[in-house]
């Protein structure tokens, strides 16, 4: 038998995929562009980026690698988690898709 804090260890390194969105900006209103990039991070750099417990260089990083990916210095991207419903069992709130954060490029 599998302990709970077995299963919840194992479930935290569980990769989460990524959703970037390029925002769009036009007449006040704001438009999000999907992009095609696609990227697993662990479940656990999820839960910090969204408790926001994560070091300020991850998003100057993260900048950096945007801009490598061919996106455009100066733009806006939205970055959302997709969670399977195994992460469910870890937390309710888990389900779906979230919006983690907003990095400017």
């Amino acid at each position: 038998m599998i302990s709970r804090r077995n299963l919840d260890k194992s479930l935290a390194s569980e990769g989460v995929d990524l959703l970037f969105y390029l925002i769009i900006e036009k007449k006040g209103k704001r438009m999000l562009k999907p992009l095609k990039i696609d990227t697993k991070v662990p479940l656990k750099l999820v839960r910090a980026i969204a408790d926001d417990t994560i070091i300020p260089s991850f998003y100057s990083t993260l900048a950096k690698n945007l801009r490598e990916r061919g996106v455009a210095p100066g733009s806006k991207v939205q970055l959302r988690a997709k969670f399977s419903p195994s992460h469910e069992m870890i937390d309710p709130v888990l389900k779906g898709t979230r919006i983690l954060c907003e990095v400017d490029v």
